[in-house]
């Protein structure tokens, strides 16, 4: 079977932005469910998570026209780090799998959680160690903006 995806033939070319992605993720015929991280890499090894996702088909997450490929080479992702580190010969950008979450199906409910729970365990594991920091969860219900003027407000009281 001939892989026709356009955006892991940019990766497979080894793009001028040099992405790297896990070769499990790669496969479309054995789609993984579970949670992943872009992760930002120095001439010096040094590597910082940018991005935590999670998705019942991470192939299609990465690779589908509006995947995280995509974004990264139109420098529109969510997470600016990425965007910027496009501009800069030195930096390297690696997906990878962190945790695998396959179905149980013993319940929807406890099923669709355990991959959230998941994505959450992930992304306050980097934040707690300062990574991961422009990363937002779903539904969040109060802007940026907003959030600076409560908490100006709080300060100045």
């Amino acid at each position: 079977m001939t892989n026709k995806n356009h955006s892991l033939k940019l990766i497979q070319q080894n793009m001028k932005t040099k992405i790297f992605v896990d070769e499990k993720i790669k496969d479309p015929r054995n789609p993984i469910r579970g949670v992943y991280g872009i992760f930002i890499q120095d001439d010096n090894k040094n590597s910082e998570c940018a991005y935590i996702g999670r998705s019942d088909n991470i192939y299609g997450r990465i690779f589908d026209s509006n995947g995280h490929i995509s974004m990264l080479k139109n420098q529109n992702h969510y997470a600016s780090k990425l965007n910027d580190s496009m501009d800069y010969d030195n930096k390297t950008i690696y997906i990878k799998i962190l945790q695998e979450v396959p179905f149980i199906f013993d319940n929807y409910y406890k099923d669709v959680h355990r991959l959230a729970f998941a994505e959450y365990y992930w992304i306050s594991f980097y934040q707690g160690i300062n990574q991961c920091l422009e990363q937002l969860p779903e539904g969040k219900n109060i802007s940026e903006d907003d959030w600076i003027k409560k908490h100006n407000q709080r300060v100045q009281k």
